[in-house]
């Protein structure tokens, strides 16, 4: 989003206040208004021409809304371009002055900035996105906690989309529980402090010599072909080792095997795990 440029204390005449218009989802509404500036010089490619600004504020909406044709005001004029766009540049209207003073009270930094039309947007798309994800995350904990199984083939996906699904479901509700169980305090504490400045010559020849030393080489990487020793986190995880035995095994064995009637119910992650390993090292044994 390119950065707006900021025209303070222009002489702004009204031409036609429009009508406000709705935005977003929290019935926030904007005021779209024709004026001229008429602080622009004589040879300037928008001298004596009507433009359409538009205003957030809303102290600033109460006070342009009664003014009529002709009406004018001094004000702090907002420019973005639009790069990306045949339209443009967006124009909007962040303060406006009675007497020298500001209508608008509302303070960022060292000045007033009305937020774009572009950033709510942004910032409804965030909400949007959010909500979105609890509800999936939703539906997902429905299925595994109704009291009747529900086949895939009720569910329109198949085994493989079944478990990537779940894998999502239970990585999603991780980094939830990691999020509410997360410590402001400790988060603080454990940052890392700055660097006494007062340390002696010698503390500074010992910390050289630390950086110094190389770091212990990485460990070997896995191949394809080495065996699963890490602990299962969860039953998106089990099912998804599953699949990819040879032969594999589909979560109905698991079902059956671990003699449960939903997913749900499977209690011990690792003994589902070997005893998936050991359906398909048997299976393997009978299909040479």
């Amino acid at each position: 989003m390119a950065e707006g440029h900021i025209f303070p204390k222009q002489q702004i005449e009204i031409v036609q206040v429009l009508e406000p218009k709705g935005y977003g989802t929290a019935g926030k509404e904007l005021l779209p208004v024709m004026a001229k500036n008429l602080s622009l010089q004589e040879g300037d490619p928008g001298y004596g021409k009507s433009w359409k600004y538009t205003v957030f504020n809303q102290a600033l909406q109460d006070h342009i809304k009664p003014l009529q044709p002709g009406a004018r005001f001094l004000a702090d004029i907002e420019e973005r371009d639009r790069p990306d766009s045949q339209y443009g540049p967006d124009r909007n209207i962040n303060q406006i002055y009675v007497d020298g003073k500001p209508v608008s009270q509302k303070q960022s930094g060292g000045g007033w900035r009305g937020r774009s039309l572009e950033d709510d947007l942004v910032l409804e798309g965030v909400k949007r996105r959010s909500i979105e994800g609890q509800t999936a995350i939703a539906q997902v904990g429905n299925v595994l906690t109704c009291p009747i199984p529900i086949p895939n083939e009720a569910l329109g996906i198949d085994d493989k989309a079944w478990f990537r699904i779940l894998d999502k479901y239970w990585q999603a509700i991780e980094r939830s529980l990691d999020n509410f169980l997360a410590d402001p305090k400790k988060t603080q504490e454990s940052a890392p402090k700055p660097a006494d400045k007062s340390q002696d010559k010698q503390g500074k020849a010992d910390k050289t010599e630390k950086v110094g030393k190389p770091p212990p080489p990485p460990p070997p990487e896995k191949r394809a072909s080495d065996p699963i020793t890490d602990p299962i986190k969860h039953v998106g995880d089990l099912f998804g080792r599953a699949q990819k035995l040879d032969p594999p095994i589909t979560r109905e064995d698991l079902v059956v095997a671990m003699n449960v009637q939903d997913v749900s119910q499977i209690m011990n992650l690792e003994t589902a795990w070997e005893t998936a390993q050991n359906m398909s090292k048997s299976r393997a044994g009978k299909n040479p």
